[in-house]
């Protein structure tokens, strides 16, 4: 194998990440591409606190109120946050088993041109329930894309970048929230339609970006590999990294083989044999991700990401400019702006944090320090004294949000993703979908009665609601999440098939590199012995 930049392609190691991370600047600009469909569901996640937010939005779908102010009911945000997360869970049935039929290009496009029918339903329509379908329409397009990208990527990633890259996924979001509370800002300042127009006319962007982009977009080589088409998938390999040493893509095409090759040795090829259908439909993957071979791997999967949802996200995230002006803060558009360049930054700082400390370091003691911090935020809901109370909330939830973003909102994703088996990691990045979909569902359709003035009211006694929840997510995250960092997925297969507890993996790995290091010592001291014997013989 000829060095590129001094690394020997051939071989996993992680102590070659950062001189490898160098040497990937093409392929980090595909990630960043495929990346940016995400934005749509970041725009999404937002769109309903910051469109309530704005006065024209309120007086076009909200009720008149006896002082002359209009107001959003909480039935319609429950409904119009709600209806793409339904969206989501109804196409992704559909979707995976066509995605590992068919590859992962083809989705880009069709998720791009569903995303601008669903934007212009939004932005023309003459009532509450045409923008909900548009809502819903735009769900579509954002399943999609929610289960192509971290698949993608995965696929295509070097072994030793997997989290660096994954964060991609997770930053994207957050984007997509920064990005919608800039634009809606901007739009406070334009009086009559165009008021809430603009954050809806600026989802367009990024359906045509992927658009444009698509007819270039390499499919997965993995993918490629695993449908015999050896030779597209160099010719895509080539696309992705650009290198000029011809030895890089036949070393990396061994390695899909044998990642290839273990997976059936460990779990049995299913090729040819006879599938399970449910209603007509194949559901042989889906069937195998439940096996007890695989299930502690689809739990923990489904379970990482779902993590986030009930750790408040939903709250925090989603609602936070809206929550802003119900609390009493003057300026809310500017402290939600401020909240969600925080955000931004930190998201960004994960991306080295996630390769340096690993995913579970990162995830379980700071889902507890979440639950702390949703405690206090609940316990100032319940004083008196609301202006100074409704500051002490606003501090918390930056805090909140910083140490989420560094931890579970990043990296919960990349343990997610990279967490199945390679030949279920389709179908399980659509269980994954689904299920977290199922969780932004139930937030979604719940968050406005909590907080609504005509609905629950609850304030910061939110805190408490979601404290309960992300116990639950924290205590689940101690026995399941492992540590995953600079481990290839034939290691991740192996820990998985010797049963280790998940939380062990690490120790493991550790023991038997020091035991192999200990018997190399041992050869050497041996042959070096023999040596010796010989030399004076």
């Amino acid at each position: 194998m000829t060095l590129i930049h001094g690394v020997n392609y051939a071989v996993v190691n992680p102590d070659n990440k950062w001189r490898i991370l160098r040497t990937q600047s093409r392929f980090a600009l595909w990630a960043l591409l495929i990346s940016s469909g995400v934005i749509m569901q970041g725009f999404d996640i937002v769109a309903g606190g910051q469109l309530a937010a704005l006065p024209s939005f309120r007086e076009k779908f909200g009720v008149l109120q006896p002082d002359g102010s209009y107001l959003i009911p909480a039935h319609y945000l429950s409904a119009w946050n709600s209806i793409a997360p339904a969206t989501e869970i109804a196409t992704t049935f559909i979707f995976v088993p066509l995605l590992e039929k068919f590859g992962r290009k083809w989705g880009i496009l069709a998720a791009s041109l569903i995303s601008v029918a669903g934007v212009v339903l939004q932005q023309l329509a003459p009532d509450w329930r045409v923008h909900l379908a548009g809502r819903g329409v735009n769900g579509i397009a954002i399943g999609m894309m929610f289960t192509i990208s971290p698949l993608w990527i995965g696929e295509v990633c070097r072994p030793e970048l997997r989290g660096f890259f994954l964060c991609f996924f997770n930053t994207s979001i957050v984007f997509g929230q920064f990005a919608i509370v800039v634009v809606s800002q901007g739009g406070v300042h334009i009086p009559g339609k165009w008021q809430w127009w603009l954050p809806v006319v600026a989802m367009y962007f990024f359906p045509l970006l992927l658009t444009s982009i698509w007819p270039f977009f390499p499919e997965s080589p993995y993918w490629l590999v695993r449908h015999g088409r050896r030779s597209d998938a160099k010719k895509a390999l080539q696309r992705i990294y650009g290198f000029p040493e011809p030895s890089f893509y036949e070393t990396e095409l061994s390695r899909m083989e044998e990642e290839i090759r273990i997976t059936n040795d460990l779990h049995g090829n299913i090729d040819g044999r006879p599938p399970r259908r449910l209603l007509g439909v194949n559901i042989e993957l889906e069937a195998q991700c439940f096996e007890a071979s695989n299930l502690k791997r689809t739990l923990t999967a489904v379970f990482a990401a779902s993590a986030q949802q009930m750790i408040g996200a939903t709250f925090v995230i989603g609602y936070a400019t809206y929550f802003f002006e119900l609390i009493g803060i003057k300026n809310y558009f500017g402290a939600s702006i401020a909240l969600y360049v925080v955000m931004l930054v930190a998201s960004l700082s994960a991306f080295p944090l996630t390769e340096i400390y690993g995913r579970r370091f990162l995830i379980v003691g700071p889902q507890f320090v979440l639950c702390l911090m949703l405690l206090v935020i609940g316990i100032l809901g319940c004083v008196p004294d609301k202006t100074r109370a409704s500051w002490g909330i606003v501090a918390l939830l930056y805090v909140w949000a910083v140490i989420y973003q560094l931890s579970i909102g990043a990296t919960g994703f990349v343990l997610a993703s990279e967490i199945a088996t390679m030949r279920l990691r389709a179908t399980t990045q659509g269980l994954i979908t689904i299920t977290n979909s199922a969780w932004g569902l139930i937030m979604q359709f719940t968050v406005p009665y909590m907080i609504n003035p005509d609905a629950g009211d609850l304030g910061g006694k939110v805190g408490f609601i979601f404290l309960a929840t992300g116990l639950m997510a924290g205590i689940g995250g101690w026995y399941l999440f492992p540590e995953t960092k600079g481990l290839s997925f034939e290691k991740l297969d192996e820990l998985y098939a010797m049963k280790v507890p998940p939380r062990h993996f690490k120790r493991v790995v550790e023991e038997a590199a020091r035991r192999e290091a200990t018997m190399a010592a041992g050869d050497g001291a041996e042959k070096k012995g023999e040596g010796v014997v010989v030399e004076h013989a």
